[in-house]
């Protein structure tokens, strides 16, 4: 009997309402769920961020390979931690924090580790699937802030089709016309 695969880590980003989303992050029995406003450009910066570890692997030079995701809310923040020894796992730590300088009286809601392809096709498959559906000038009208990070999401998915970790399917069909309409629509 060979060993059972852990689930996938989880991820969802819903616009609620106009510069208002819903995000859901789950991985290894722990979730996060938590509500972005419009003040920072989050998607533009997790997907930053996840370039970051893959373009600048510090890994393979003995260094930490690590980025820090910041996203502001009204109230509150959350600071994403992504890091990885050897390209192969991942430690995701996701930490609310109501004062910016000062991380003593932070919460931490999702400290985990999971398989760094998987992470990056959770992200990747349901940014690409919520931009399909909502179109790139329905998403700058409803964040009413920033247009979103078509580059990078396109860099990651590319990434993982050469990883042969994107496996096309009902939900994310990925051909190249799908791609071209939705950069021309």
């Amino acid at each position: 009997m060979s060993p059972q695969r852990e689930a996938l880590p989880l991820f969802s980003f819903e616009l609620e309402k106009s510069g208002k989303a819903m995000v859901q992050f789950s991985s290894d029995n722990q979730s996060a769920k938590f509500q972005l406003t419009n003040v920072s450009n989050p998607l533009n910066d997790l997907l930053k961020g996840m370039a970051s570890l893959i373009f600048e692997p510090s890994h393979l030079w003995g260094e930490e390979n690590y980025c820090y995701i910041d996203w502001y809310c009204d109230d509150t923040s959350y600071k994403w931690i992504l890091s990885t020894d050897d390209g192969v796992i991942l430690d995701v730590k996701i930490i609310q924090t109501n004062d910016l300088f000062d991380d003593s009286s932070s919460i931490s809601m999702v400290n985990c580790r999971c398989n760094f392809l998987d992470f990056y096709l959770a992200i990747v498959r349901e940014l690409d699937f919520f931009i399909k559906q909502t179109g790139l000038l329905n998403y700058e009208q409803k964040w009413q802030k920033d247009e979103f990070p078509i580059t990078y999401l396109l860099l990651m998915k590319k990434y993982l089709i050469d990883k042969g970790h994107w496996i096309p399917n009902s939900r994310n069909n990925g051909t190249l016309s799908d791609e071209l309409i939705l950069l021309l629509a």
